[in-house]
């Protein structure tokens, strides 16, 4: 849609789209006469969300949990709880009044109240008595329980709760009496005051509460709108008390939970600790242990050497009774009677004796220190026997050589010296094998507790880890409620207002709100019905659906027509219309001596004969010989093809128009600024055109069975026995509508132009659609529309700007729509 169709369609509707939005208006201006004033207050609460102090030195800023808390605490405020403990501090306090005070509620709030409040209720109310000392320590208690967490909380101060005519004893005994009787049934007066509509004590008045956090800070602002003013101003106040009590409650006891949690736990494990390291304890005591695995590892070392020892000491001993051997095969036989000699034998013994117990003395024993005066006696006998056995063999082989010639005083010495070594080798040897086998028992011991300890030690440390476990989450807790009291020192910086003035009235924006509201309903019903409109009325919407070329178009006559000059545009149209008729009829069959038109419409009354009546007189007047040949209704009734009647169509209704008939004007229409859309039957545009043009040129054929067997116009002048005087450049058919009667089909096949007609007021049905495309199937000849009784603005889009007076302001509008702003358009 252009922009000009649009100022055209606005303009056309003005008066509908001006007296609905003024009715709406003035309709919410009466509603509105008398409006109900209201006084707003707001205050300004710091809460440090964001910004606050916090004893966490590695806190970073996280952008979704300040927005949660943020939530969090405008939830609280907006809270039931929170809601209902304003409202009954609220009503306690004006039940307490003995009159009305208009800092905290107006005269007529107070006489309101008092009206509807049961006699019952006053016997909630504390009585104004001295309270006894019990009772001011409880109340200094409860107001002071809040004070203990370790911070200052002088928020609380920031604002007055009660009045000062009121006792803070009796107004917290009233405000416990009531939350008891609210709590106690759902039919008592207080019940229903919180749940049913109240303009002042009410859920549904203090849910329109507003709580908005200002900008990207920790404040958030808090605002209330109400009738009374003192009212507004108390409501805040206590509100803001409330939400500051309930937040650091959910804050405060949330943490010490956590806190419980952990220190009972770490209670357990501590315990679990302890009876683990008695384990231990008690494990070491039994086997006399100090230090496991030093001990473990010493007991391991000194058995490696020892066996280190014994295994070279059997070695060297293998390797002396190999060369004792050997030297006794040296000696000789009385040699070797001497040596077995008792005296020998006696001090081999001792001496074997004294070397074992010599090596026994030197041997480590379990720490035991060694005893060196006994050690030094030992080896003095030891040397003595030695010096002993070697002068008694001195003496019994004191000359003589082996039979190899080595002198028996030398084989006798290394005999002596291998005897004698070999017994300390011996003794050394059953040492180290008594020592080996004490090792391996101490091992038996210390193998299992290797085990056992290994186990103790391991739930030691279990237990050790979980305990160190707890105890960090404890600490963290103990931080986190450090953090949380910071984090819930919320402070009213800005404390409400008492509102001196009322709010102004919406009333001027409602009457506007209704007026724009009226002007886009009316306006949006017009696009819509405009947008959804199906019929034929202009030629994009006639060329899209009858996707068909035109040939004209024809405007409607009305009866008043703005100091338009229609009979130009009639007769300039209809000389268009003649002027595309020829161009196409010189197209289809150029040379051909007479052209025949076909002009035909799917229904009854679509301005047919007027249009051929109008055409036939413009053609004579340009010189051309026109035969105009209509068909007689009078003959369908005769044929009996007469169609079974239905709504809104008669087929014996008549064409011709009424001279000087007389329609009464449509006032509504005319009152709603719509133009008038009476016809003017005395144009001579509508005149019955038979009257105006010579008798041969028309005539009326009969519609009967030898009309069906027509192949041209010859063939249906022939069936009625009529002969033209004159040869016709041009003749014009008419045919019954197509959708109702049937027609000739060779008739339709020598036609040189069919032409449609329809009205622009009408839609096009798939069933007209049906029946044209059966007929042009007949034809050769590509089939045009004309379109009847269009609105004049669709007569410029053939025509172009329609002639009549303009002012030049009208002009420049008019060319500043279209988007036109040459100098040269002249409108």
């Amino acid at each position: 849609m252009k922009l000009i169709e649009f100022v055209r369609i606005f303009l056309k509707h003005i008066v509908l789209l001006v007296t609905v939005p003024l009715f709406l208006a003035l309709l919410v201006f009466y509603m509105t006469r008398n409006p109900d004033f209201k006084y707003a207050s707001e205050t300004t609460l710091y809460t440090g969300i964001a910004t606050g102090s916090s004893v966490e030195m590695n806190k970073t800023f996280n952008y979704f949990v300040t927005n949660t808390a943020f939530d969090n605490f405008i939830s609280i405020v907006k809270s039931r709880n929170t809601q209902q403990e304003v409202a009954i501090r609220l009503l306690s306090q004006h039940l307490l009044l003995p009159n009305p005070d208009p800092a905290y509620i107006s005269t007529e709030s107070f006489n309101e109240l008092k009206r509807i409040t049961p006699a019952y209720i006053f016997d909630y109310v504390e009585k104004e008595i001295t309270p006894g000392k019990s009772e001011i320590k409880e109340i200094e208690t409860s107001a002071d329980s809040v004070k203990n967490t370790g911070y200052f909380i002088s928020e609380l101060e920031n604002v007055q709760e009660i009045p000062a005519s009121i006792s803070k004893y009796a107004y917290e005994k009233t405000v416990e009496k009531l939350t008891e009787l609210l709590q106690s049934s759902d039919t008592n007066f207080v019940y229903k005051l919180l749940n049913f509509p109240n303009p002042h004590y009410s859920y549904k008045d203090l849910s329109t509460i507003k709580v908005t956090r200002i900008g990207s800070s920790d404040l958030v602002q808090i605002r209330y709108e109400t009738d009374d003013p003192g009212i507004c101003r108390q409501t805040l106040e206590l509100l803001t008390n409330a939400c500051i009590r309930n937040y650091r409650d959910v804050k405060e006891n949330r943490s010490d939970a956590i806190i419980n949690y952990f220190e009972d736990h770490l209670a357990d494990a501590a315990e679990r600790l302890k009876i683990a390291e008695d384990k231990l304890l008690n494990f070491n005591k039994e086997n006399n242990i100090i230090n496991y695995y030093e001990q473990s590892k010493a007991v391991a070392v000194v058995k490696e050497e020892l066996d280190v020892e014994y295994n070279n000491k059997r070695i060297k001993l293998a390797g002396v009774e190999a060369a004792i051997k050997r030297l006794e095969e040296n000696l000789n036989n009385q040699e070797q009677i001497q040596l077995k000699s008792s005296k020998l034998v006696t001090l081999r013994n001792q001496l074997g004796s004294l070397n074992f117990k010599i090596h026994a003395a030197e041997t480590f024993q379990n720490g035991q220190d060694i005893d060196a005066a006994n050690l030094t006696k030992l080896k003095a006998e030891a040397a003595k026997l030695e010096e002993q056995l070697k002068q008694s063999v001195s003496e019994l082989y004191s000359q003589g050589n082996t039979k190899e010639g080595i002198p028996i005083a030398t084989i006798l010495t290394e005999w002596i010296n291998n005897i004698i070594e070999a017994e300390n080798l011996n003794a050394g040897i059953k040492v180290l094998g008594n020592r080996i086998i004490e090792f391996q028992k101490q091992y038996e011991i210390y193998a299992p507790a290797g085990a056992i300890l290994k186990r103790i030690e391991r739930e030691i440390g279990v237990s050790e880890r979980e305990y160190l476990s707890i105890l960090q989450g404890l600490n963290e807790a103990n931080i986190k409620l450090q953090d949380n009291q910071l984090s819930s020192n919320i402070k009213a910086v800005d404390p409400p207002f008492f509102p001196l003035t009322p709010m102004p009235t919406k009333r001027k924006a409602l009457v506007l709100m209704a007026a724009f509201a009226g002007l886009i309903l009316v306006l949006a019903i017009i696009l819509f019905l405009e947008y959804f409109d199906d019929t034929l009325k202009n030629l994009h919407n006639a060329s899209k659906n009858l996707k068909l070329p035109f040939i004209g178009v024809i405007p409607k006559i009305l009866l008043k027509n703005k100091n338009i000059n229609i009979s130009f545009i009639v007769n300039r149209l209809t000389e268009i219309a003649i002027q595309n008729i020829e161009l196409n009829i010189k197209t289809e069959k150029p040379g051909k001596t007479t052209k025949t038109l076909l002009f035909f419409s799917t229904l009854e009354k679509e301005g047919k004969s007027v249009i051929i009546g109008n055409l036939a007189r413009k053609l004579q007047k340009q010189g051309e010989k026109v035969l105009v040949l209509n068909y007689s209704r009078d003959s369908l009734n005769q044929s009996g093809l007469e169609q079974t009647s239905f709504a809104g169509y008669s087929p014996d209704a008549s064409t011709t128009v009424p001279k000087n008939k007389k329609v009464r004007p449509p006032v509504l229409r005319m009152i709603l600024g719509y133009p008038d859309t009476r016809i003017d039957y005395n144009s001579p545009f509508l005149t019955n055109q038979p009257d105006l043009t010579d008798q041969h040129v028309y005539f009326e054929y009969k519609v009967d069975e030898r009309f069906y067997l027509a192949k041209n116009y010859n063939d249906i002048l022939e069936n009625d026995g009529y002969l033209p005087p004159f040869i016709p450049d041009i003749v014009i058919i008419e045919l019954p509508p197509i959708l109702y009667y049937p027609y000739p089909v060779g008739l339709i096949s020598d036609i040189d132009l069919p032409i449609l007609v329809c009205r622009s007021n009408r839609s096009w049905s798939s069933a007209d659609q049906g029946v044209l495309d059966t007929l042009m199937k007949l034809t050769n000849h590509k089939t045009h529309f004309i379109l009847n009784g269009v609105e004049l603005k669709v007569v410029e889009c053939v025509l172009g700007d329609l002639p009549k007076k303009r002012t030049w302001i009208r002009k420049i509008i008019k060319n500043i729509f279209r988007m036109n702003f040459s100098s040269q358009n002249h409108i």
